[in-house]
Parts: C-alpha cells; structure tokens; sequence
C-alpha cells in the first residue's frame, strides 16, 4: 500500500481539453491550430517554390523510423495539402554528413538546393561521402531525386588565422567550412568578379553560401561549382568566432545580410564589389565573454528598407533600417525592436528562432521556441529607438518551433519536437523502406532510442481565423507557459525555511523503470529493471525514507542538452540545432560544458554560443550573493594519460590556439595513475587500490565558465569511467571534514551550494579492463549513499537538503515515457511515514531548479523555471533519522568487478569513445548492457519476433 500525495499525469484534462504536460515543464493545449502533420525530426528551415505552391521543409535531425532513419526534404503541395517526405540515402545513421539549415528553390522552381556539412570526411573520400556541399535534387510530383554536389571545399584562411582540429586533421591554414544558411541569386545578374577579374554571366543560378565554420560567405556559380567569391567575417585570429548562420539579398541583388550567429551582429555585403561593406552590432554582450545575442534567422521587406532580424538569445527582433535612394550610399541602422515575450513575462524564455514577413510587409510572424508560440507584429506601428514594441498577440503551437512560411492568408509552422516522446519500452521499430539501409545493419535494440522518438510536426493555420481568436489564442499561449497561476513557495512543516545549504548531484542517463522499476511503491515496470535493488541499494532505501517522486521527467533528451537544461532550466537555440547532428554521427562536436569546437570559449575571449542568455545556476547564485563549490561540472579535466574530455595536447588534434603552443607528450606527473594494489593519495581515502583497472590521475583542471574559477574543487575530475565514483565522494568527504571542524568552532564554511557530480552510472559498456557496468552503477550508488550518510551524520543535517537525479534518461526503457527518470530530495524535513510516501506530482529538472532556488532565497534564472511547479518533499517536522548507506556492494566486492576480453559486446564496446559522456554510440551501448543487465532474457523485439535472430550479420533495423 502507498501513500499518494498529489496527481498531475503526463497527459490530463483540464476544462475538458486535453493538456499535455512537456519536459520543458510547459503544457499543450487543445488551442494549437493548423491540425499539425507529423513530420520526420528536427525541422530546421522552409523555402518556397517561386511560383509559391511548393514549400520545401529540411529535416535535418537524429532521424524517425517512418524516415528509415534518414534525415529528409519534405514538400508541402499548399494547392492540395499533400505532404511527401523523400529521405536522403546520403544520410542514414551513421553517414559522413549531415543535412543543416540551407535550404533554397532555384529560380525556375525545377531544383532544390539544400547544405550538407560533414566534419568526419570534410573532403569526401569515398562513394559514400559527400564533403561539404550543396546537394542539388530535382523537383518532381513524386518527390525529389538526387541529382549532384556542389562541393564546399576547405576554405584557405587569411594569414594568422587558424582553425581548432576537429575529426579530421587538415593543412595549417585551411578550415572546414560546414555550410549552413543559403539565398539563390538569378544568373542573369552581373555579380562580383570571377577569379579572372571578369564578371561571371550565366543562365545558372548564383548561390549566396554562409559558411558557420569558416566565418565567411561564398557566391558560387551552381552549374560549373565554381567559387566566384569569398567574404571573410572572421574577427579574431581562429575561427569559427562569429558564426555566420543565415543570409538574405535584396530583390536588386546588389546587397546581401549576413546574420552572425556568435558574432552578435548583421553584415552588409555588397555583391557589385566583393567587399564586406559594414557590419551593425545588435545587443552585444557587456563583456566579450558573456552570451551573446544569436542573429540567427532575417527577413527583408520587398523594398529592402527594413530587415527584420531574430535575436533567440535576447527574446528580440532587432527592426534594421536600410535607407533609401542610391543603394551604393545605404548605411545599415538599429530602427528599433520588437519583444516578442508574452504579456507580463519579464524573465528570459521566448528564444525567437525564425521569422515569416507578410507579402504586404505588414505583418511578421516570429516563432518563440522557448514559449512555443508564434508572436504577431503589425510592422506599420510606429517605432521607438529605446522602447520595444510589443506584438499584437500569440499563437499557440507544439513543441518548440523552428521553422515559418506565410503565403497569402496561411501560416505554416514547424516544430522540432511535436508532442514529446512517450514510452520507449517497445522495440525499436523497423526502418520504413529497408532498401534504403543499402548494405548498412543498424542495431536491434532493446528498447526504442529517444532521438529517434522526437518528430517534427507540420501546421497549416488559417490566418483569418486566427486573427479573429488572437485574444483567446494569446491567452492559450499564457496558460501553456503556466503564468495564468501565481508563483509557489515551498511548505515546512517546522513553519520557517530551515534549509541553508544544497548539495546537487548529476548522474547520467538512466530511466525510472531501469533503476526503480522493482522497488514495489510508485508506478514502475519490473520487467524493464536492469539495475534493480541488488545493485542500487542505496537509491531504493533513500525513496523508501524519503519519498518517491514516479512522475519526473528529465528536460533534456541526451547529456548534450541534458546538463545544460540540469543546470539552467532552458537551453539556447544552439544546443537544441546542433546536439542531433553530433549523436546520430561524428558531424558536431561536443559542444557543451563550455567546450566549443575543441576550444574554451573564456580562454579565447568569445562568447559560449552554447549558453543561453539567462546563464546557470551559479550565474544566479554569484549574482546573488550566495557561496557555491563545483565538483567536476563544467569542469574540463586534462588527466595525466591525456585520457578523458579535454582537447588532447599530444594527438593530431592540437589543442585551441587560443591556448598557444600544446604541451610536449605526455604530460608530466609525478604519478601518472592509480595502479592495482598500488597506494591512493590520501585525499582520495587512501589504503591501497582494491581496483583491477588504472586510475589516471589528474593533471590540471580547468572551469570553464568564469562564476566557477576559485570556486571549483582541482582535484576532481569531470567524466571519466576509470575513476571510481568511491574516489570522487572520498574528495568530497575530505572537504567536508574541514567544513564540520570549521562549524565546530563556530564557523560554517561549508558553500550555499555545491553540485557534485557522479556520473560513473553511465557505464563503459563492456570495455575489456574497463569496470564492468553493475560495477559502474553499484559505484555510483554507493557514492550516492554515503555522501547522504555523511551529512545526516553532521552537523550540517539540520539545514541542508540534497537534490538527486540523472541530466537525461536516453539509456534506458520506460514504460511512461522516454523523458521518465530517478529524482530524490532528500532531507531531514522530508516527510516520514510507516510506507513510501509515494509523489505522483508532475514534475520536471526544471522543477527541481525552482525549489533548489527558492531554498537559496534566490530569483528564478527564465521564464522556465519561473513557474515550473515546486518538489513539496518539506511537509514533515524534522524527523527524519541519519541515513545509513548500504555497503554490500563494496563488500561482495561488486564494485572492483572488471570486464573481461570475453564479456558479452566486448570487442564492440573496445571501438566505442567514452571520453565524453555519450560519444559512444548510445544505440550500440544500451544493446550491450541490457545483454549484459538481464543475462538470458529475451530481448523484447526477440519475443515479438522469435523466428528471426537479431545476431545475424546482415539482420537490418
């Protein structure tokens, strides 16, 4: 029997239309409009067809099964509503490229052209890889075929310029480009010279070609390839630093408009000349390393007076004023902007990502992402250079827009993520059309992987109607981001906040079901429990005392975006682009954590273009006057075998050039690592190394964002699955100890805050010599109890709370939904009972930001966790009993278990990258380990499926 405290489910219904709750800790209505299709993931960009009756959708995401795991060009017939997907064979999992934000009709409407980036093969090299180009198809009533490539060739930079090594290493001097926004400029016209000095005419088209990682914009002849001009944006000495993202031209196509994605401002191009004639900074950052604003979508009236230019990162849209009479004399000018946040919001959250101007010019339609709506501006209303104008009402839609078109009186809206997830407990589907795989075999999984769950969505809406209903629509949109409700506080049971101190710790990637299915209070699945009560022991006794939280869900989807949501509440237009490209191949970096492009954004003087403008936690705890200490988040360890996340010093990839000359190999330490049976440092615990693998050691540790310098522990690393878990909670233990003599003489010294990473239950797989991954989540339980144990021990039980969960779920299956993970709050004011006290609450990691916030006395950070609903776990009177950790799993010794070169998956796991959180294929990984986890068991899609062996070679998805 449990007991239930409060219910708000994944989906309810409320005044009878169905809501449907979202990780983001927003809500979707019965008001969305349009009917939306569903579309394959991550749409990214729409163009029209000249003649206005085609509207061409790239989706440019992890890939769906209705896709057969391919990204996609959909086209929208707006004549007769038919939507036909064509899957990109080039671009299956996991291809050399990837598709992106390019996307343009030729002149004549008989072709589309559309940008590939590749960073694994930048130069091809095989029939299978494109490069960097523009894939040129045909358009047809059955869809559209691949026709050829305009290869994007490695761009030569100017003297002293240099690029961070990606992938693949290239010639000093050179940098791959990855194209991404794209215009079409009629052949006819007479544009910049031709390498031999004279003007290239032509009845094919010229392509206008924004290069993100180059820091320059091409023109390019489409039917010969050739290169007529190169525009250099950089404004520092390595590249990429602005970031060009997207382009227009004015109808006379003498001027183009560059928007600088990182460089926080617009470039004017002139196309007669070749020459970059201007650039016009819109909301900069105060200091250089500070977010900065993200130019990343415009739009340009008819008469190219006005550009209309999305600002994601500053919840604006910057109206640019071009001039008039002779274009040679036109000078760029800041008319004024437009907010595009809700009525009465005041905090950071509505991340316009796309813009759709009216034939007349009259109306702009601007998709907020972060407040999934669309924003209606009357461009007539007069403007003021130092007063935003506000828009004249909102449009609910799905899930996160990304992409706009208006023709006449329809609007068409596309969202990346539709509806959310689900559950992903069943297999995971078969490809759609199975001859597109070719010769490729994709993985059977187990359970169905959360990239491939997230697709986009498709509305038509009816303008007419929906400017008749924009006051009702704008109070839709208000309910869906929950500002209708006056804020929360939390309830104590002993009347006052006793709470001075929070511990956060991160784990990785794991769902409800595969931790807590077994533990027999809450709604769990034991079938699905791969790491039940044996092996995390500690977890089920911590929600059996402390309570139960069934309905959490994590915001983020991978650790991409998963420890920026864990640690920000939100995301930056950035993360949710590029983290699909990056885990459904080797086409991005690991862009997170402040590591970009294999460089440090505060070492080279740029803004992160990953952070989002209202920053982290620790932005608003040192903003606030509160103390805080980190433990391996946002922290870039460089250890002595140059092993783990930093860029490697002594490889072919050298370190950023921001950093200067790299360090001779290997590193120098007087002791490079841990041996077995050899001794630990004594602030490690000491003793001798009961381990059977290597320890490395580290070398230097560096934060990565300037509110953590001289606040961060240098003896902790960030992620590396060598290092026991055992050892981060001793380092810990060792500060705290100080702490507890400090307080005994009546000083607390120990911070406000202190987040504490342990992600070592994200497993290595079964990497021969590695730990094996029962060892791997038995450590990470272990370290999570006794941290508890410690502080309920102390001094400090009395006013400090503990805040427990995973950064994403995509490791596991869960029988809610995908997004469904472990969630504790822990403390001496939970409330104790004679059974689980069992929370059916929804709540969200955004919630669980919110409470450890309003426990710190401090503001909420956006517009997200402004009104994310509060964890109520403070209710009791202060009873609650020391928590004692259960070390069986030491002592069986479980925890020192090492992975065999026979082991189940070994080989494969051997070839996996686990430097990084989840740059081994998560796909391949989470085979592995229910194999390993669940013995002889069948794997789902074997009990659906028993005539047919998952093992065979040539079996495909």
């Amino acid at each position: 029997m449990m007991i239930l405290i409060a219910l708000l489910s994944c989906a309810a219904v409320i005044a009878g239309a169905q809501v449907i709750n979202l990780p983001s800790s927003k809500q979707i209505t019965g008001s969305v409009q349009g009917a939306p299709q569903r579309l394959n993931s991550l749409p990214m960009t729409m163009a029209w067809s000249p003649d206005h009756r085609l509207l061409a959708i790239v989706n440019a995401g992890f890939g769906t099964a209705e896709s057969s795991y391919h990204q996609s060009i959909a086209i929208l017939d707006t004549a007769t509503g038919r939507l036909t997907d064509s899957p990109d064979p080039r671009t299956g999992i996991p291809a050399s490229q990837t598709l992106y934000s390019g996307l343009a009709f030729s002149s004549d409407g008989r072709h589309l052209y559309a940008s590939i980036d590749s960073l694994s093969a930048p130069e091809a090299g095989s029939a299978e890889q494109t490069g960097n180009a523009i894939a040129v198809y045909t358009v047809s009533s059955a869809g559209l075929l691949p026709e050829r490539l305009i290869p994007i060739p490695l761009q030569k930079l100017a003297a002293g310029r240099t690029q961070n090594q990606f992938v693949t290493p290239i010639g000093v001097g050179l940098a791959v480009p990855v194209p991404a926004g794209m215009c079409v400029l009629h052949g006819t016209a007479n544009h910049a010279p031709a390498g031999n000095g004279s003007p290239e005419r032509g009845d094919s088209d010229q392509l206008l070609v924004a290069d993100e990682f180059s820091d320059d914009v091409l023109l390019l002849d489409t039917g010969s390839g050739r290169i007529l001009q190169r525009f250099d944006l950089a404004d520092a000495n390595f590249v990429p630093s602005t970031y060009p993202i997207a382009i227009v031209a004015d109808k006379m196509q003498r001027r183009a408009y560059v928007a600088l994605w990182n460089g926080s401002a617009v470039a004017q191009l002139d196309l007669r000349s070749g020459r970059v004639l201007s650039t016009l900074a819109l909301m900069p950052p105060a200091k250089a390393t500070d977010p900065s604003s993200h130019p990343v979508a415009m739009a340009i009236d008819a008469q190219a007076s006005r550009l209309y230019v999305a600002l994601a990162n500053r919840d604006a849209v910057a109206v640019v004023s071009l001039g008039s009479g002779d274009t040679e004399h036109r000078r760029m000018r800041l008319a004024g902007t437009y907010d595009t946040r809700l009525p009465g919001q005041t905090y950071f959250g509505a991340m316009p990502d796309a813009l759709a101007l009216s034939a007349d010019g009259r109306e702009l339609y601007v998709a907020n992402s972060g407040s999934d709506a669309v924003a209606v501006f009357h461009t007539a209303a007069p403007l003021k250079s130092k007063i935003a104008a506000h828009p004249a009402g909102f449009i609910p839609t799905e899930w996160y827009p990304t992409a706009l078109a208006v023709r006449k009186k329809m609007l068409y809206v596309a969202t990346a993520k539709s509806k959310g997830t689900g559950p992903n407990s069943a297999p995971q589907p078969p490809a759609a059309d199975p001859s597109l795989l070719g010769s490729r075999r994709l993985e059977r999984r187990p359970h169905t992987y959360i990239g491939t769950l997230l697709h986009g969505s498709l509305a038509s809406i009816d303008l007419t109607s929906a400017e008749r209903e924009l006051p009702r629509l704008s109070r839709a949109a208000l309910a869906s981001n929950l500002m209708v409700a006056a804020q929360q506080h939390l309830r104590f049971g002993p009347g006052a906040n006793p709470i001075r101190h929070v511990i956060y710790i991160i784990k990785e990637n794991r769902t409800y079901d595969q931790i807590f299915g077994d533990l027999g209070a809450g709604d769990g699945d034991p079938s699905l429990t791969m790491y039940g009560r044996s092996t995390t022991p500690n977890q089920h006794k911590l929600a059996e005392q402390f309570g139960i939280l069934d309905n959490f869900y994590d915001s983020g989807e991978v650790s991409g975006d998963g420890h920026v949501w864990s640690t920000a509440a939100i995301t930056s237009d950035f993360t949710e682009r590029d983290w699909q490209q990056s885990y459904r191949g080797k086409e991005r970096n690991y862009d997170f954590e402040g590591l970009v492009e294999q460089g440090y954004p505060i070492e080279e003087g740029i803004p992160d273009i990953n952070e989002p403008s209202s920053g982290y936690l620790w932005t608003d705890l040192a903003r606030h006057g509160k103390s805080l200490y980190h433990f391996g988040e946002f922290i870039s360890t460089e250890f002595c075998d140059d092993s783990g996340t930093a860029p490697k010093r002594n490889s072919r990839a050298p370190a950023s050039p921001a950093l200067g000359t790299p360090e001779p190999a290997p590193v120098a330490c007087p002791t490079p690592a841990v041996e077995p049976g050899a001794a630990i440092p004594a602030n490690y615990g000491g003793g001798v190394s009961n381990y059977r693998w290597s320890i490395p050691l580290i070398h230097h540790n560096l934060a990565t964002k300037p509110e953590l310098r001289g606040h961060f522990d240098p003896l902790y690393p960030d992620f590396n699955l060598k290092f026991p878990d055992q050892l981060r909670v001793e380092e810990f233990l060792t500060h705290l100890r100080a702490w507890q003599q400090d307080r005994e003489g009546g000083l607390d010294t120990m911070p406000d805050f202190i987040m504490l990473r342990l992600p070592n239950d994200h497993t290595a797989g079964t990497t021969p010599g590695s730990p094996t991954p029962r060892a791997s989540v038995a450590d990470n339980d272990l370290a999570v109890g006794r941290a508890v144990e410690a502080i309920s021990h102390s001094a400090y039980w009395g006013d400090t709370a503990f805040f427990i969960a995973e950064d994403d779920a995509q490791d596991g299956a869960d029988h809610v939904d995908a997004h469904r993970s472990i969630a504790l709050v822990v403390s001496k004011y939970s409330e104790r009972a004679d059974r689980p006290v069992v929370d059916h609450t929804f709540y969200t990691t955004v919630s669980m930001l919110r409470t450890i916030e309003d426990l710190l006395g401090i503001p909420p950070m956006n517009n997200n966790d402004a009104f994310a609903p509060l964890i109520q776990n403070f209710s009791g009177k202060g009873q609650q009993p020391p928590f004692a950790a259960d070390y069986s799993n030491r002592d069986n010794q479980l925890i020192y278990q090492v992975n065999t070169a026979g082991a189940p998956g070994a080989a494969e796991s051997k070839r996996m990258d686990f430097s990084h959180e989840d740059r081994a294929d998560p796909r391949k990984l989470n085979v592995i380990l229910w194999r390993d986890a669940m013995g002889d068991k069948p794997i789902p899609w074997m009990v659906l499926h028993p005539h047919t062996d998952p093992n065979r070679e040539d079996a495909d998805d």
